[in-house]
């Protein structure tokens, strides 16, 4: 009986861990379970440990919260308003870089360019908004990996707003910043270039990593409960 009462508690924390909602920026959140999900398909062709996709994913989520939301409104200087503000923004999107290939895609999918949600610039960093879905590529880096998202899917045309589009983008792209090996150390280094690029080393990109890898390890300890149950 004792046993029976402690499997059956296991199976409901279970279940509540799957349900939970997962939260992404730009998009609507998930179930836990779907994240997984989504994360171990990527983990298959990449190698990439999916609590560690998973904690860039909730890392990005927070950081969304305090950057907003904006859209582009001039294509050729880039600048744009708040979705919810409605204030001005100089630099929501580069616009030799990134708005040929924002609005190329916005062909390919059906949106209207100007009605979708994009990060909005950083004022203290002074550089360019601009960045697409839960992964956050910019559109110029999404244009380099969207193929091969789409071959790893089986899809015609990946979206960086659909959840398992951007993770598994995600996923390719750490493990060309050499996630994929495993270990501390270089999920930590390509989180961290993940967030800084170059500067990775500098405060802010090892601030980055350092709070990715301490979600990882708390996102770990459910996947592990999941795994045995």
């Amino acid at each position: 009986v004792e046993y029976k009462k402690v499997l059956a508690e296991r199976q409901a924390k279970a279940a509540k861990i799957r349900a939970a909602l997962f939260p992404l920026r730009d998009a609507g959140a998930i179930t836990f379970g779907d994240a997984l999900s989504y994360a171990k398909d990527a983990q298959a062709k990449t190698g990439v440990r999916p609590a560690l996709i998973l904690a860039v994913l909730t890392q990005e989520s927070n950081l969304g919260a305090n950057v907003g939301q904006c859209y582009l409104t001039n294509n050729a200087t880039g600048a744009g308003v708040g979705k919810n503000t409605g204030a001005s923004f100089a630099k929501v999107m580069a616009p030799t870089r990134d708005v040929p290939p924002f609005i190329a895609l916005s062909n390919q999918l059906g949106f209207d360019p100007h009605r979708q949600v994009v990060s909005c610039p950083i004022a203290s960093a002074g550089g360019w908004g601009g960045a697409m879905g839960p992964a956050q590529f910019i559109p110029s880096t999404w244009a380099l990996y969207a193929a091969r998202v789409a071959s790893a899917r089986g899809i015609a045309i990946a979206n960086p707003w659909d959840p398992q589009d951007a993770i598994t983008a995600m996923s390719i792209y750490l493990e060309g910043l050499g996630a994929g090996a495993g270990g501390y150390t270089a999920e930590r280094t390509a989180a961290a270039k993940y967030y800084a690029g170059g500067a990775w080393a500098s405060a802010a990109g090892r601030g980055y990593g350092n709070s990715v890898m301490a979600l990882a390890e708390s996102l770990q300890g459910n996947i592990d409960f999941l795994s045995n149950n």
